[in-house]
């Protein structure tokens, strides 16, 4: 059946890679019902979807990507406004799943839009509450150690000719040491920056996170995602931040016409915070998305280099 499936792919890859996306866009309608349902504690099962106003959305309406186009973002019973959440979810897990079918081979490509789909759901859940569930981060590592495990010709291709449980138990010390490097370097970062700003940098659940990247990726990829999340965080977040404390400057108010107006201990504690936090998590889990589809192998080589090149190993 494999055989067949892939030579479906090869004959006609325009209609496999619209399929593989198909899928992927709807995976990611289901995150999207995910996210917003257990962060309320809702079942993510029943009721089925349902619009703010209590009726039952017709599935003609439910359709992904298409339907929030037809609708032109607007319920069709009471014409409550839709969230440009939907199909945005909807493209980015559609586009990903089918990157991961180009890039990578079968059944790599399996494990790799299960972590992909482990990340995107991480991502917007911390993007929507500033915390990562443990069930996903701990779950998930504890996921890559078993995928480690019973696919080890995926992380450990180089010892296809070794019995099957030497092959396993190699695989799954790769990952178990992969989860701890990166969950133990974040920690590490997390500490100094503690010391340095005088406050929480970031939490416990991101550096669960690194672990569980690490535990499908290895340590290279835990160390990838932690570094290049870093960078291009910065380098998109600072300037909004620059620019969102520009404009709240310029919309600070005229205190002179209400000398007597008093501050409450809210508005104290809103402007000594002066910044808005900013999650970490989806960062992380774009540098592992990057990691897995396009720099593995580059990075991979890169750090045997100086691996090689430090300890002659």
């Amino acid at each position: 059946m494999t055989a067949s499936i892939l030579d479906t792919a090869q004959e006609f890859p325009a209609i496999i890679g619209a399929f593989v996306f198909c899928v992927g866009a709807c995976m990611g309608s289901f995150l999207n019902v995910c996210v917003y349902r257990i962060q309320r504690g809702m079942s993510i099962v029943r009721p089925a979807s349902r619009c703010e106003c209590g009726k039952p959305v017709a599935w003609y309406d439910n359709i992904p990507i298409l339907s929030w186009f037809m609708l032109r973002g607007r319920a069709r019973c009471c014409g409550a406004k839709l969230s440009l959440r939907h199909p945005i979810v909807e493209t980015l897990t559609g586009a990903i799943f089918l990157a991961v079918w180009i890039q990578l081979p079968f059944p790599n490509c399996a494990i790799g839009m299960l972590f992909a789909s482990l990340m995107v759901f991480c991502a917007f859940y911390d993007i929507d509450t500033m915390t990562l569930p443990d069930f996903a981060t701990i779950g998930g590592t504890l996921l890559g150690a078993c995928a480690a495990a019973a696919f080890p010709s995926i992380f450990s291709p180089e010892l296809d000719g070794a019995p099957f449980a030497v092959r396993s138990a190699v695989s799954l010390m790769r990952s178990a040491i992969g989860a701890v490097a990166a969950a133990g370097t974040l920690y590490w970062i997390r500490l100094l920056s503690g010391c340095i700003f005088r406050k929480e940098a970031m939490g416990e659940g991101d550096v669960i996170l690194a672990g569980c990247i690490g535990a499908f990726c290895g340590w290279q990829g835990g160390l990838f995602a932690i570094f290049i999340g870093s960078l291009i965080g910065s380098l998109v977040m600072l300037p909004v931040m620059a620019i969102s404390s520009l404009i709240e400057s310029m919309k600070a108010p005229n205190t002179e016409s209400k000398p007597t107006e008093q501050k409450t201990e809210g508005d104290d504690e809103q402007s000594q915070s002066g910044s808005f936090a900013i999650p970490f998590g989806p960062w992380l889990a774009f540098g592992a998305l990057l990691y897995m589809i396009f720099f593995k192998g580059i990075c991979d080589a890169y750090l045997a280099g100086i691996s090689s090149a430090l300890f002659g190993v």
